[in-house]
């Protein structure tokens, strides 16, 4: 269509000056450890001065840029109701492959686009009885290269409208869906509204249920639950990470819920603060994954220099938590929609499987012995196994989409 446009990121150089003499002017904050590079507090204050520098002196934004823009990028409008056309920044792998299946992959907070990079070349390979996957990756509204609302009231609901709108745009009546954090709330609100018509099947890489299952709300699972025989080593060593991550680790996630206003002026206006804010992220919820000072640099800057600045991005959990009455049954509601999920021992919820069972339909499901949260960056080899083998010939949902090669 005439207004998909072609998207190269292209930072003017003003921007990038005044990141420097932002970075010019970083005051710390002293520390008091129990032992030198404990982050039990945060990120220690030498790992802070190490990358502020590096930020500062070493890195190279426009070399990282031209990494990102070797893959197709696309920006166009799309109508969302009540909030009228919103530019959406999107990556399209497989670009008209023939029999390709149409896969729309949605990141979370503290990720955007880039957190897919490692995962679409490898989509992009087959062998035989393997899937080929046209990838879409959008950036959500508020994130990346992507417009931010300017009203009020844009949720997950609304972050579930625009990726469909966007796959029927392209020209996909069908297509599958593969998400992790807001991605897997999404996706899994997609299903409830999309499915049959148009999501055929979903895949997620977390859940967002951190309780057994019910004996008055869900019956089967508690019965399956009860009687499965006890929990193994490592459920019991992920119910403790979960619960671990409730009591410590979910500050975050209440300010961005009841204050994204409050701490979004230290993330807008401050590279340091947005630094420390989505390391924090990185390194607690990673299983000892091997950041490279370049990398977390490349991720943090796309927030920075993102359209709507990185305060819009987290709205989102301001906004999710307000959702009306008939949005909260399309998220919480069981899905019969196709899904598949994959679970990493140092994700945020690492709890049992079967735990997960009343977020809907499950056809397949796979426990992996490593990997954290970004599972598409940490581990983008066992997660693009698990899509092949979910959608390949003789998976579980083989011929869900038509005109597909599955």
């Amino acid at each position: 269509m005439d207004d998909i446009k072609p998207f190269t990121v292209d930072i003017p150089k003003e921007k990038l000056d005044l990141l420097k003499k932002k970075l010019d002017l970083t005051s710390f904050p002293d520390e008091i450890l129990p032992e030198p590079n404990d982050w039990s507090q945060g990120p220690p204050l030498s790992t802070m001065r190490r990358l502020i520098e590096h930020w500062r002196d070493g890195y190279d934004w426009k070399t990282e840029e031209s990494k990102l823009n070797r893959f197709p990028q696309f920006i166009t409008p799309i109508d969302i109701d009540d909030f009228g056309c919103l530019n959406v920044h999107f990556l399209h792998i497989n670009k008209g492959v023939k029999d390709a299946l149409p896969l729309v992959m949605i990141h979370g907070w503290p990720g955007t686009f880039y957190e897919f990079t490692k995962i679409l070349p490898l989509l992009m390979e087959h062998k035989d009885g393997d899937p080929v996957f046209e990838v879409i990756v959008p950036s959500l509204i508020g994130y990346g290269f992507s417009d931010s609302a300017k009203k009020p009231g844009f949720t997950c609901v609304k972050q579930a409208e625009m990726c469909h709108k966007l796959m029927l745009k392209l020209g996909f009546d069908q297509y599958a869906a593969q998400g992790g954090d807001w991605g897997m709330v999404i996706a899994h609100i997609m299903g409830n509204v999309y499915y049959p018509n148009h999501l055929k099947a979903m895949h997620i890489n977390n859940s967002d249920v951190y309780e057994s299952p019910s004996l008055l709300q869900n019956p089967l699972y508690w019965f399956q639950n009860q009687f499965r025989g006890p929990y193994t080593s490592a459920e019991k060593a992920g119910i403790e990470r979960t619960q671990k991550f409730l009591q410590e680790g979910f500050g975050y996630n209440l300010m961005h819920k009841h204050r994204p206003q409050t701490i979004g002026y230290s993330i807008h206006d401050s590279p340091s603060g947005l630094l420390a804010w989505i390391l924090d992220k990185l390194h607690d919820w990673t299983d000892d994954y091997p950041w490279t000072d370049d990398e977390i640099l490349t991720w943090v800057s796309i927030f920075w220099f993102s359209t709507g600045g990185p305060t819009a991005s987290i709205r989102l959990y301001y906004e999710s938590a307000r959702l009306p009455q008939e949005d909260k049954i399309k998220n919480s509601a069981w899905s019969q929609c196709p899904m598949g999920i994959s679970h990493f021992p140092q994700d945020i919820n690492v709890s049992p499987v079967v735990w997960a069972r009343p977020m809907g339909n499950f056809v397949f499901e796979r426990v992996h012995q490593a990997g954290g949260h970004f599972a598409a960056w940490e581990n983008p080899q066992v997660l693009a196994t698990d899509l092949k083998d979910m959608f390949k010939k003789g998976g579980p949902v083989h011929g869900a989409v038509k005109g597909s090669n599955i």
